[in-house]
């Protein structure tokens, strides 16, 4: 199978990667600093490279960046950050207006805990991801939590999704979650996707769907669990 893009993933100490950082990652993907630490074997079926990145030497790089400025008068074309132009597609999808990459970004944190010995709080784990594709494409990561996942499947889901989430727990409801946010990504509306007639991706034998059709975009979908605790899809609008 092709391979349809790359996505780096990185756990962070802070909580995000800024604007200027990301920048430079679409623009240096070859020169983005790969851990040594392996995910997993990713199964053919899941047609991404995946990568993990070295948050300390990524900030080695990137750390002379800036954030932009408005009222900046820098004309070196060369300093990334001063001409940072990032723009929204739709419900919040962004791109950069100077930048022809398909790309999406995501990012998930465990919540904080209680270590019951010291009666202390436990630092909690951000994982951020981004996508490239040559076609568009939306990302979403989430780590499996204690959520009242039946309540809100029965808001959000379809009669099919949610009966893939009473057939497989929350490991079920988390595939579905992270599968409609890639797809709001990838097609610009958001996880509240503006179709009354959308039924999901899940079919009536109660299994994921891999394309879909929604207004008239044919899409693709993949979803893998990178860690025992880490689900991650990513939605493609197909190209012709």
């Amino acid at each position: 199978m092709n391979k349809l893009g790359d996505i780096y993933i990185a756990e962070l100490t802070d909580n995000k990667i800024d604007k200027a950082s990301l920048r430079w990652m679409l623009l240096n993907k070859k020169n983005i600093p790969i851990s040594s630490a392996l995910f997993p074997p990713i199964p053919s079926t899941f047609p991404f490279d995946a990568f993990l990145i070295d948050e300390i030497d990524l900030l080695k790089k990137t750390s002379t960046l800036q954030c932009y400025d408005k009222e900046s008068e820098s004309d070196d074309l060369q300093d990334i950050a001063s001409h940072l132009k990032l723009g929204y597609l739709g419900k919040g999808k962004p791109y950069f207006t100077d930048i022809n990459i398909n790309f999406s970004i995501s990012h998930t944190s465990n919540r904080e805990d209680i270590d019951l010995k010291t009666h202390t709080n436990i630092s909690k784990k951000t994982v951020w991801g981004c996508a490239f594709s040559d076609c568009e494409i939306g990302l979403d990561l989430q780590f499996v939590r204690q959520v009242k996942y039946g309540e809100i499947a029965e808001k959000y889901f379809s009669e099919l999704e949610n009966e893939f989430v009473r057939k497989h727990g929350i490991n079920g409801f988390f595939q579905v979650w992270t599968r409609r946010e890639a797809i709001g990504k990838a097609v610009a509306e958001g996880f509240f996707i503006n179709d009354n007639d959308f039924k999901g991706s899940v079919d009536e034998n109660f299994e994921l769907l891999q394309e879909i059709e929604y207004q008239g975009k044919n899409l693709e979908l993949f979803t893998h669990r990178f860690a025992e605790n880490l689900w991650c899809s990513c939605c493609i609008v197909k190209i012709g």
